[in-house]
């Protein structure tokens, strides 16, 4: 069972018109892949936000077996973007 999650600037601009450049989005894609698991998505997976209360921990790394815990924080969409902003860093290193 997978359950998708969209972050707001999914819709579509008022005039119902598909936007003619790409841009980077304010908030990072999500995606519900188990009961307390998300994946994190900027041009495919890039890492998880785990839920284990009290605190919502990130990995980077693809897929979830491989991927290395680098932090734990107490905001969700903190969380999603400490995720993103590692993995940014991460390819541009490469």
């Amino acid at each position: 069972m997978s359950a998708k999650t969209h972050a707001a600037h999914d819709r579509l601009p008022a005039d119902s018109q598909a936007p003619q450049t790409e841009r980077t989005p304010d908030e990072p894609l999500y995606e519900r892949v188990d009961l307390e698991r998300y994946v994190v998505l900027h041009d495919g997976p890039v890492g998880y936000v785990e839920h284990v209360h009290p605190v919502f921990v990130c990995y980077v790394g693809h897929p979830y077996p491989h991927s290395e815990e680098i932090a734990q924080v107490h905001d969700f969409h903190n969380a999603v973007k400490t995720v993103l902003h590692r993995a940014v860093a991460t390819r541009r290193a490469q």
